[in-house]
């Protein structure tokens, strides 16, 4: 039973500080459960019905919980391992902070995100008109990256700025 809870505290705050590391221990620590449990069902109910092989079956879906769960903790490791990108909807929030953020722009294009552990990592270029000043762009760029902070926790960001005639029109258009 301890060890069940603290399955559950291990979960819930990998869950929350997005550290795949708890979560995975969280289901490590789960799988034990299990399988402890597991083992005392099918002892006992092999004992009490004689029925010898429900042992042997319950011990084979102890297995078939085991492999599930470590292919659960390898998929969620692989994303991280290979910079797989935020999910859509949050793409989606972090388009609408640049478009809201990068009033004297011409457009943001480019967009690459990926999240590696609580952190999350965004990058992209912004196209500014080709007779603004350094500062001006260093200023929209500071707005934005601020907007950014703000809204989602741990982003990180890396605005590459560029001229005019740089213009992809197919990004997020500000103008």
């Amino acid at each position: 039973m301890l060890n069940a809870l603290w399955c559950y505290v291990l979960l819930r705050e990998g869950r929350k500080l997005n550290s795949p590391a708890l979560v995975a221990d969280g289901k490590h620590l789960l799988t034990d459960v299990f399988s402890s449990a597991g083992v005392a069902v099918g002892v006992g109910a092999a004992v009490l019905t004689g029925w010898l092989w429900l042992d042997a079956a319950l011990a084979a879906l102890v297995a078939v919980n085991i492999l599930w769960s470590g292919w659960q903790v390898i998929r969620g490791s692989v994303g991280g391992l290979m910079d797989a990108a935020v999910p859509e909807a949050e793409l989606a929030e972090m388009r609408a902070v640049i478009s809201a953020n990068a009033e004297g722009a011409v457009e943001a294009h480019d967009l690459r995100s990926r999240r590696a552990g609580q952190a999350v990592f965004l990058e992209f270029h912004l196209v500014v008109p080709g007779e603004m000043s350094v500062d001006a762009a260093h200023e929209i760029c500071d707005r934005i990256e601020h907007a950014l902070q703000e809204r989602i926790d741990g982003c990180r960001v890396t605005i590459h700025v560029e001229p005019e005639h740089k213009a992809k029109h197919s990004g997020i258009v500000v103008l």
